[in-house]
């Protein structure tokens, strides 16, 4: 799912020089709500002057570059122009600190003190690094296929496949919402390259791809929507057929977060796929799975009850104006009014009611508001895992895992599961946070990995047609 976190963050460099109010260059660290770890650069020029950027450890972010940096004695103030985030505080001589406010729509308090070692290293990402260096089981071939309903957008990826001739029962791993390329690459880990590589050396091929407009494949991200997605993975399936090496009577789709929308669409218009796994699919309509994915997260980053109910209030009243418009045009119209009383009794900054409206707009939110996945759930006929952390934040597992198997009644052969102490990405989690997403090592937990794969051999074995 997309990310609904207020800023993006990054790293820093260690300096063991002291703490001093009246020196504010150096490496800062601190942590918004509890939940984001930051680290702010400043570095003074030879002019004197202070220039800087800032990071985040949590969400693996290139550098965001300060603008007007202000540090007379005593005192710090900075903006960040390309997240709309500024910062003032005073220094608290007593705990060694700038003790201030974070401002981005909402005033959030931030403490930043001097960064030491423990908060700059970089997390590590074992299970990549083991693939990376070590000796592969299996041979992977660069590919591209053309989906000729959306005027010849050219999807490119990678085929991998254990060594020998085959044919061998595949499957195409469809990844969830945002820009991602084949490797599904989230806050520094590569999901589908680690799926991939365990569903290799089990004996499988595997097919991913970047999605249209992004790494290299062509198309336009921006304009696209599900309906564009569900396309391009169709075009995925058809690809399969035209490969000897493919098992045709096993096929199989694996869809994570959005990706869990796309794959029953296609296995309901592909007779060719054999089986689906759905990994925190959702089962619910889009409006509601982003309205308790909101909370969720408020309540995981801190926020008091108040102003997680106000802040729901105003997504139901948004999405409802959402639901009876017309199309994206009609609905920023409608939402307009709401965002200038807003505006004016300071609840955002008009700014950040822009951003706001616009967001919410774009073709992709405005049909994912809209989109039930129940009636196309309830015409599967073929095989479905769903799984589903229990401490996944973004698609809450209960609900939707529920509404899926509702959905799936008719179909005879469903298992869903709920992990425990997995989030979004199937990592072993503490709280489930999209903030920790980052800074676990991990990149997908063993015990999803070995659920996944033993289920899709289950139904790939030649007993099972």
């Amino acid at each position: 799912m997309k990310k609904l976190i207020w800023m993006a963050a990054g790293i820093a460099l260690l300096t063991g020089e002291a703490a001093r109010a009246e020196d504010a260059a150096g490496d800062w660290a601190g942590v918004i709500a509890g939940q984001l770890h930051i680290v702010v650069h400043l570095t003074r020029g030879s002019d004197g002057q202070l220039t800087g950027s800032l990071e985040s450890l949590d969400q693996g972010d290139a550098k965001i570059p300060l603008g007007a940096v202000d540090a007379p004695p005593d005192h710090l103030k900075f903006t960040v122009p390309p997240i709309n985030g500024s910062y003032d505080a005073t220094w608290n001589d007593a705990k060694a600190q700038w003790t201030g406010t974070w401002h981005q729509g909402r005033d959030i308090p931030l403490d930043l003190h001097r960064a030491v070692a423990a908060e700059i290293a970089a997390p590590r990402r074992p299970q990549e690094e083991a693939i990376a260096h070590g000796q592969l089981p299996y041979v992977t071939e660069q590919i591209s296929f053309t989906n000729y309903q959306t005027e010849g957008v050219t999807l490119r990826g990678a085929f991998s496949k254990p060594a020998g001739a085959g044919p061998f029962p595949t499957v195409v791993l469809i990844s969830g919402s945002g820009p991602n390329d084949r490797d599904e690459n989230l806050l520094g880990h590569k999901l589908f390259l680690v799926l991939a590589d365990y569903l290799n050396r089990q004996g499988l091929a595997v097919l991913r791809y970047d999605k249209r407009g992004v790494g290299e494949s062509t198309g336009d991200y921006a304009t696209a929507t599900t309906a564009d997605f569900i396309s391009d993975a169709l075009a995925a399936t058809t690809y399969l057929k035209t490969r000897s090496d493919v098992d045709q009577r096993h096929v199989g789709l694996i869809g994570h977060s959005e990706g869990g929308l796309i794959a029953p669409a296609v296995a309901v218009a592909d007779p060719g796929v054999d089986f689906i796994v759905l990994m925190a699919g959702t089962g619910l309509r889009g409006d509601k799975v982003l309205l308790r994915q909101s909370e969720l997260i408020e309540r995981a980053n801190g926020a008091p009850e108040a102003v997680v109910a106000k802040d729901a209030a105003m997504r139901k009243a948004a999405f409802a104006i959402i639901e009876s418009s017309n199309d994206p045009a009609d609905a920023r119209i409608k939402l307009n009014p709401g965002v200038e009383r807003a505006v004016a009794n300071g609840t955002f900054t008009k700014e950040i009611g822009d951003q706001y409206v616009a967001a919410l707009t774009t073709p992709w939110s405005y049909s994912f508001l809209r989109y039930d996945p129940a009636p196309i759930l309830q015409k599967v006929r073929v095989p479905v895992l769903a799984i589903g952390g229990s401490l996944d934040l973004q698609v809450e597992p209960q609900e939707n895992l529920a509404a899926i198997k509702a959905a799936l009644s008719e179909d005879s052969d469903v298992t869903v599961r709920e992990l425990p102490g997995l989030n979004h990405l199937f990592q072993e989690a503490k709280t489930g946070s999209p903030a920790e997403y980052g800074r676990i090592d991990e990149t997908l937990s063993p015990k999803a990995l070995q659920i996944i794969a033993d289920w899709c051999l289950a139904r790939s074995d030649p007993k099972s047609q």
